[in-house]
């Protein structure tokens, strides 16, 4: 029977799956400050230790960086990488896309492409979503068909999802709700969703009933959608329906999730 090196006397070292998996589960559960707190001490474990930073090691600590709003973080650690793969350049423009820096990560989509890499279907999602918090609608629209015209990617829900929030926060209601139906499939509670919130947004209520209906037969279960309609129905002093459909929630058990917030010490 075989014994790996690093097994030996009884000591395990972390190698490269074993960061990138806490990086990654610590990216991903960034809510509260204890998860970007441990991932700052893999980080600093691989610095103190010397140990090479690999593509997927830095661009798992970017999305830790990125999602958790430390963009300097992210991009110290981008600039620093000698090698920089397509995941790479994608985290690092979901970083920005996420962190109210929409032209910064468009011109690093740029970069990316003056660099000889071809963006793949995450990208999209980045870049896009980068134009939708932007409402950079025309440009958003163009990505969108260079996707398959120019880098034969075929969209997908997510893509859609991107373009209906992008047009939703623009306020193009008339254009998401059009651009939907246009859709090669049906839209799932994603895309739904984002239009949704654009009607709470613009305070368009006969659309929002509309749309929370599709939803509610998407996810009759989901408590996401009644909160929103009719937080909806209460802005518009729409009273006796923001009542009736709380009244409706209680009554076939549907149940709000209780919000939680964290006080951090400095």
């Amino acid at each position: 029977m075989m014994v790996d090196e690093e097994v030996m006397g009884g000591i395990v070292k972390p190698n490269e799956a074993t960061f990138v998996s806490v990086l990654s589960s610590c990216a991903n559960n960034c809510d509260g400050g204890g998860a970007l707190y441990q991932g700052k001490q893999v980080h600093g474990f691989i610095i103190k230790n010397e140990i090479e930073l690999t593509v997927f090691m830095g661009t798992a600590l970017i999305d830790l960086y990125g999602k958790a709003g430390c963009l300097g973080y992210a991009t110290k650690v981008f600039s620093r990488m000698a090698v920089k793969e397509v995941c790479t350049w994608n985290a690092m423009i979901s970083s920005l896309a996420l962190n109210g820096k929409e032209k910064q990560a468009l011109d690093t989509f740029e970069k990316m492409k003056l660099e000889g890499l071809k963006p793949n279907e995450v990208t999209f999602v980045a870049i896009l979503t980068a134009c939708a918090h932007a409402e950079l609608v025309e440009w958003g629209m163009a990505l969108l068909r260079s996707m398959l015209h120019e880098f034969n990617i075929i969209p997908r829900m997510e893509h859609y999802g991107c373009v209906v929030d992008l047009l939703g926060r623009a306020g193009l209601l008339s254009e998401a709700t059009e651009f939907i139906s246009t859709m090669p499939f049906e839209p799932d509670a994603s895309v739904l969703g984002a239009l949704l919130g654009a009607c709470k947004v613009h305070g368009a209520t006969k659309l929002a009933n509309e749309v929370a209906r599709k939803l509610v037969e998407l996810q009759p279960r989901h408590c996401g959608q009644y909160v929103l309609l009719s937080t909806i129905y209460a802005e518009a002093e729409r009273w006796e329906h923001a009542t009736a459909l709380r009244k409706a929630m209680a009554e076939v058990g549907i149940r709000k999730v209780p919000a939680y917030s964290m006080i951090e010490s400095a």
